[in-house]
């Protein structure tokens, strides 16, 4: 009865849910940094805010997915216990780990932001900016255990979007400090 799993591609699985999900981390992270941007107009704050929102909860499922079929797996399988307790893992306990700690670090900044309203802000945010070292745990855990970093154009993929998040957050670290720079001396 249960023979179909068996046939399942799950090596084949595992390896694009893993990259899907970290691709819409990236998304997430990336229009996260944007929308934080002076400039926006009220309506593409807004469409930056759902896509942003759609992303990132995009991600977190399909990195479950992505954890989940590891269990199934018959190539090299986990059981729950590897995946459910960061460094358990019997192969790569480390960079599996990390992705274990992603995982709850997106799960954490998604119910966070679903209670936003209920939280303290300085609560909110100083989860919300988990989001940093969850991408670059994410980034590790992929470039480390990830069988298709070899591959030339991953390879480019993960340094391009490492490059991309940086540059942003350099852009809105110089546009913040403009900004905030205006509105301490009074000139706008």
């Amino acid at each position: 009865m249960t023979e179909w799993v068996l046939h399942i591609p799950t090596w084949e699985l595992i390896r694009f849910f893993g990259l899907l999900s970290y691709f819409m981390l990236f998304t997430g992270v990336g229009l996260g940094i944007c929308y934080s941007m002076p400039g926006w107009t009220p309506k593409t704050k807004g469409r930056l805010y759902k896509i942003h929102s759609a992303a990132s909860v995009s991600g977190m499922f399909l990195g479950v997915f992505h954890a989940m079929l590891l269990v199934i797996d018959t190539y090299m399988p986990f059981s729950w216990g590897e995946l459910l307790f960061p460094f358990t893992a019997s192969h790569s306990p480390l960079l599996n780990g990390l992705g274990t700690i992603t995982a709850y670090g997106m799960v954490a900044i998604i119910l966070t932001t679903d209670l936003r309203n209920k939280l303290n802000k300085k609560v909110w945010r100083a989860v919300h900016l988990c989001s940093y070292p969850t991408f670059v745990m994410a980034l590790i855990h992929g470039m480390g255990v990830g069988t298709d970093t070899r591959e030339g154009w991953i390879f480019l993929f993960y340094v391009f979007t490492f490059t991309a998040v940086t540059i942003l957050l350099i852009a809105r670290a110089f546009l913040g400090g403009k900004r905030n720079l205006a509105h301490s001396t009074g000139r706008r």
